[in-house]
């Protein structure tokens, strides 16, 4: 076959109609079958101008590549010398709806003759042609087969008649199809190469007219390799390099593209254009839009079949994975043997195939094309999230892992009102292969729920009072996040209010007390809300944040929890889900040490690890001596938290956590001394400042724990001359010499703020006064 002579330019093909593609186009796109086209071109030579031809039939579902095929024999008869002096090839459309007789028939061969003639620059010929034709009786076959046999002696060539859905036209003649069979026989002049959707009753059926008269080529789904091939082709002519980067370095993922298009060129070439795009388009709109484009290929494919065929069918396709026989005959309530018939039907046609059970004998079945069972799928289940494993299939098939990754990432950074979008990210969890992606993914979309009110789609989405009641319960801490994180925007004047707010981190057991304040027992928001019931929650919890960690630990903790993605520090997954999505790895590092009660339940390296993460964080110094402290291990590990006491004041210079990594060494070793430390964090605080009172009392509490009053007292007289710490060294004087009545002999501003302290520092010291 000679190559083309004139330059290519690349264009989208015409999937539907071939027959609009140029020679050079034809050539360009068909890469598959070779040796079938070989094949037949050889049989075409071979064939005596004397002899009876034999005629062929081409089988294939829809899509499988015949029209393209047919396409192809033409342009390799034009491009054959031999065949090209021999033969005609002519086209028809796809459908011949204007046949009624085997008369139409042939005046359609003389029609296509014509165009075949004009196409050629043989205008006079054609004329010719058309005006014979306008002489013929539409309803005189003879005349008409008579008209086209002269026009082939005239012209010396045999004609070739490259008949798409030949079926369509037998159907259309039956009446008549003895008569074609003997018209065939007596003229060598014509051939026939014609395609059909299915297996024609006439060719198996020995009493018919076509029995045993044609040569049948059977088009499955291309092979891997043939696949890979049109692939490669087409990326060629795209020029897209990156395509071709990605078939070569990951062949795993063209077999997955392989299996979900059962090998259907059609198929093949539609998904290699959401391929094209990458993973920047919006990839659900795209597939969408395809799916929509294959519509009448399959409603026609699955229209075609048998009332029994369809409904077996259709619970096959429902069931997704492979199906036992067993399986299919119980769902449909029929007789085995009957669903063993429709079965080999099935698998006959080529929509079905049998898939061996891992570690079994026994045979299972399912769509051999996975994008038609997408399809159907998309269009007839009624769940929401059975709905989307179209699009999960198609993101696991189209795209690598790290794809869907950097997929997910960008999804995630997109602010949307839409609900949508939400099934959207849903779908993305479900693809990707990794726990904590699908974690994000999946917050994202309850925030936008939460954001949208959109429960309905919530229900739709998730199994809530079955396998996935754990959403539910994130889905009730995204809505109390939201609508604290909206109090907190509210409360401008309020400075306290907007603290507590900023700095109360959530147990399971606040967020409960919470939800009792905002949320009624089905989650819906009350109107209005009670502020001041939420508030005396949240002020609790507050306060004892801030005793844990201190305002700038407990205001970064808050910020990783109050939006309800991490139910509590020691969510690991939710934490490790917020690490991803706003890049901040100390969350992780966080979780991960106050998930063990003890450091020695984990390898002291990834404690280090750990602890070296959270250092790295500029503002979270202060996180790991924290937990040191709540470790309550033997000072062999942690030889070295006196000088992490040191980096945390010089950080914060808030004692909480100083003070209680400090009583950790101090119980371990009696020679360590925080006091110096202590005086450099208290050197920082402000007395005026309201907010420190409750680190001043912890402080006074870990000391006279400890019994180093003493030493404290002097060292506040030396450091504080001129008295600017006199309530709290006054309280702490009392508490030392056990007696609340040396607080009378204070001037009034002094007694009243001292004995504030003293009640939080010895209590019972207060009592006997009281009473």
């Amino acid at each position: 076959m000679n190559s083309p002579s004139q330059p290519y330019s690349y264009k989208a093909p015409a999937l539907y109609n071939p027959r609009l593609w140029n020679a050079n186009e034809v050539r360009a796109y068909y890469v598959a079958r070779p040796a079938l086209l070989e094949r037949i071109v050889d049989d075409l030579k071979r064939e005596d101008a004397s002899n009876h031809p034999q005629h062929r039939l081409i089988v294939g579902l829809r899509g499988m590549g015949k029209s393209t095929l047919l396409r192809r024999i033409a342009v390799a008869v034009e491009d054959d010398v031999q065949l090209n002096a021999s033969w005609l090839p002519l086209s028809f459309p796809e459908e011949q709806y204007n046949v009624a007789s085997l008369s139409d028939f042939w005046l359609n061969c003389l029609d296509a003759l014509s165009d075949l003639l004009e196409s050629r620059g043989q205008v006079a010929e054609s004329n010719e042609l058309d005006a014979d034709v306008e002489q013929i009786d539409r309803k005189d076959g003879e005349g008409a087969l008579g008209a086209l046999l002269r026009s082939a002696g005239t012209l010396q060539r045999r004609l070739l008649l490259l008949v798409d859905n030949v079926d369509l036209v037998f159907e259309r003649i039956k009446t008549e199809d003895w008569k074609l069979r003997e018209a065939l026989q007596a003229h060598p002049e014509i051939l026939i190469v014609g395609a059909s959707a299915k297996v024609l009753e006439s060719t198996y059926n020995y009493k018919a007219a076509f029995y045993d008269f044609f040569k049948i080529d059977e088009l499955r789904g291309l092979s891997e390799i043939e696949m890979r091939d049109t692939i490669l082709n087409l990326a060629r002519l795209a020029k897209a390099e990156h395509i071709i980067e990605r078939v070569d370095a990951d062949p795993a993922r063209l077999r997955v593209l392989h299996t979900l298009t059962g090998g259907n060129p059609r198929t093949a070439v539609l998904l290699y254009s959401v391929l094209l795009k990458g993973i920047d388009g919006d990839v659900r709109s795209d597939l969408e839009g395809l799916l929509d484009e294959v519509t009448p290929l399959y409603k026609a494919r699955f229209e075609e079949l048998p009332p029994q065929s369809q409904q077996l069918l259709d619970k096959l396709a429902l069931h997704w994975h492979p199906a036992s026989a067993a399986t299919l005959t119980k769902q449909l309530g029929w007789k085995v043997n009957l669903v063993s018939a429709q079965l080999d039907r099935l698998i006959g046609a080529g929509i079905v195939e049998r898939v061996k059970a891992p570690k079994s004998k026994r045979l299972n079945f399912q769509i051999g094309e996975r994008f038609f069972n997408i399809w159907y799928l998309m269009r007839t289940s009624r769940r929401l999230r059975r709905r989307l494993i179209w699009l999960v299939e198609c993101l696991r098939g189209l795209y690598s892992n790290e794809e869907l990754q950097a997929m997910a990432r960008r999804r995630m950074a997109q602010a949307s009102e839409n609900a949508r979008d939400a099934e959207t990210l849903v779908a993305l969890g479900d693809a990707v292969d990794d726990p904590i992606f699908k974690r994000a993914l999946i917050d994202c979309a309850l925030e936008l729920l939460v954001k949208t009110n959109d429960d309905r789609t919530l229900a739709e989405l998730f199994d809530l009072d079955g396998t996935e009641s754990d959403i539910k319960i994130r889905h009730c801490h995204i809505e109390l996040g939201q609508v604290l994180n909206q109090m907190r925007e509210e409360q401008h004047e309020n400075s306290s209010r907007r603290e507590w707010l900023e700095t109360a981190v959530f147990s399971a057991s606040d967020n409960a007390a919470l939800l009792d304040a905002l949320l009624d027992g089905a989650g819906v928001k009350r109107d209005p809300v009670d502020a001041d019931a939420v508030y005396t929650v949240v002020r609790s919890v507050s306060l004892r944040t801030i005793q844990q960690f201190g305002p700038k630990a407990a205001r970064l903790l808050a910020s990783a929890t109050q939006n309800g993605q991490a139910t509590r520090i020691s969510d690991r997954e939710g934490m490790a889900a917020l690490t991803l999505r706003l890049n901040a790895p100390y969350l992780i590092a966080l979780a991960k040490m106050f998930d063990y009660e003890t450091p020695s339940q984990i390898a002291h390296k990834e404690f280090e690890a750990n602890a070296k993460a959270l250092l790295d964080y500029d503002d979270a110094g202060f996180f790991p001596w924290a937990f040191l402290a709540f470790s309550r291990s033997d000072e062999k590990k942690f030889a070295n938290a006196a000088s992490a006491a040191k980096r945390a004041i010089e950080i914060d210079g808030i004692p909480f956590a100083v003070a209680s990594s400090c009583s950790t060494i101090i119980a371990a070793d009696d020679t360590s001394n925080p006091l110096p430390y202590f005086l450099k964090a208290l050197a920082k605080l402000r007395p005026e400042d309201t907010k420190e009172i409750e680190s001043l009392t912890l402080m006074a509490e870990i000391v006279l724990r400890l019994g180093k009053e003493a030493l404290l007292l002097t060292a506040l007289d030396s450091a504080f001359p001129n008295g600017e710490l006199l309530p709290f060294r006054e309280a702490l004087n009392a508490a030392v010499e056990k007696d609340a009545s040396l607080l009378e002999l204070l001037a009034p501003e002094v007694r009243e703020p001292a004995t504030q302290f003293l009640a939080m520092i010895a209590p019972k010291l207060l009592q006997p006064l009281a009473e």
